[in-house]
């Protein structure tokens, strides 16, 4: 059984803090000082001096930026600026949005997830990239908060829990507040005991999928081991044995699975004709031709690999004003390249694009792929690197289909990295968890 409780979340208070759309921060960590200076901007009370604060020259270890992330969370709790909710709660977090024209509703519920579910009813599905576990172990020494929720996909088709939430969201919320980006972020405590005894006996009997967050889990495994070891009381059930996480349904049709697309650099000029015709021992390789806008290239890029979806089909965009469609010719040339992986995994189509293309006609490994390889959530915003020169190519894809993110965690495997985008991600600072 995944166990999850309610818990007396922290929020920003907008008496004191102001437009709360202007002290959130991203989900991600900034890529530059410019990014972080525009969050500091923002407002003196931006979480992003919780999360990712600036580093100095003149840093000790006893002043650095993680003992000021803790000085501004204390000053900012005995200010008023950062509030507690009096009674434990699950919450209610939804992200309405426009995407592509069409509105969407990403909810879900907000609870502390027992660490010790780990590779039991709470399982990883994705491989993670090297991170600084270090700076989030140091973090969360200093701080002893979660600022960020993890994500997890649970499997509910009876849809009991998505219609509480219905229920819900048809009250007042206790935040309602736009992000910058325009997403509307609304948040609802749910202190009914009737409810809360609901949520957690229905969400007991589903197996949980990490879907966003793995090096965060990880991290507060590490740190919950280390609790342990100085505590000679240890129960299980004190504060550090949970994570704050953020439980999705996968069968709301609110959620948005976003693709990340693979661009790649060359050393060397990218010989277009040769790949193409290496591709064809493995591929069919159809060349489309778009004789109008950016636009029309970018939507039939999309439009053309959904058609294919269950068949491998990639997309290969090399600048000019046609692109390629790759569709594998026999599903066996996978099976026998990934040798030991389970069918599922083979179904990939990042597994075959990373296996099949990538390493075995590109040369792009383990040890070279993060130098050679950079991911985009935009077909537009691909094409147009690939473009202005900064990029030799684009390989663009379809998103993963839960049904495939089931059956590889079954398999006992995780899917490759940068496989999985819910969109859009929590932001920082909606809601945080302090630890006792």
């Amino acid at each position: 059984m995944a166990e999850i409780k309610p818990f007396n979340g922290y929020v920003f208070s907008p008496e004191k803090a102001g437009d709360l759309g202007k002290v959130m921060a991203p989900s991600y960590t900034v890529k530059s000082e410019d990014e972080r200076d525009e969050l500091y901007a923002r407002s003196e009370y931006n979480a992003i001096r919780l999360v990712d604060g600036k580093a100095f020259d003149t840093d000790t270890q006893t002043e650095n930026r993680f003992t000021r992330a803790r000085d501004y969370l204390n000053k900012w709790i005995k200010d008023g600026v950062i509030t507690k909710f009096e009674k434990p709660a699950i919450y209610l977090y939804e992200q309405a949005v426009l995407f592509n024209g069409t509105p969407f509703k990403n909810r879900g519920f907000v609870a502390l997830l027992h660490l010790d579910d780990f590779g039991k009813q709470v399982v990883s599905c994705e491989d993670t990239t090297p991170v600084n576990k270090k700076y989030r172990f140091d973090l969360i020494s200093q701080t002893k908060t979660n600022f960020n929720m993890i994500s997890c996909l649970y499997i509910e088709t009876e849809k009991q829990l998505l219609n509480l939430m219905t229920e819900i969201s048809d009250t007042s919320p206790d935040l309602d507040f736009r992000y910058v980006d325009g997403t509307r972020e609304r948040l609802w405590s749910i202190c009914d005991k009737d409810k809360i005894d609901f949520i957690v006996s229905a969400l007991s009997n589903h197996r949980l999928y990490i879907t966003d967050g793995q090096n965060r889990f990880e991290t507060s495994l590490i740190y919950q081991q280390e609790c342990k070891k100085n505590n000679p009381n240890h129960t299980g059930k004190e504060s550090y044995n949970y994570i704050m996480a953020l439980l999705n349904n996968a069968y709301d049709d609110g959620i948005v699975q976003l693709p990340y697309h693979r661009l790649v650099k060359f050393d060397k000029p990218f010989n277009e004709s040769f790949l193409v015709s290496a591709l064809q021992d493995c591929f069919k390789v159809e060349k489309i031709i778009i004789d109008s806008d950016t636009s029309d290239l970018v939507d039939t890029i999309k439009r053309q690999i959904f058609l294919k979806r269950t068949q491998n089909a990639i997309a290969l965009y090399c600048g000019k004003d046609y692109f390629y469609r790759i569709t594998i010719l026999d599903r066996s040339t996978a099976k026998e390249r990934l040798k030991g992986k389970s069918d599922a995994y083979c179904s990939l189509d990042v597994a075959v694009l990373n296996s099949l293309i990538l390493e075995d006609l590109l040369g792009i490994n383990d040890e070279n792929y993060d130098e050679r390889v950079s991911y985009s959530k935009s077909v537009a915003e691909g094409t147009k690197k690939v473009k202005d020169g900064e990029f030799g190519c684009l390989f663009a894809i379809n998103p993963v289909r839960d049904s495939q993110i089931r059956a590889v965690a079954t398999a006992g495997e995780k899917l490759p990295s940068k496989s999985i985008c819910l969109f859009p991600k929590p932001i920082t600072g909606v809601i945080m968890n302090i630890l006792d």
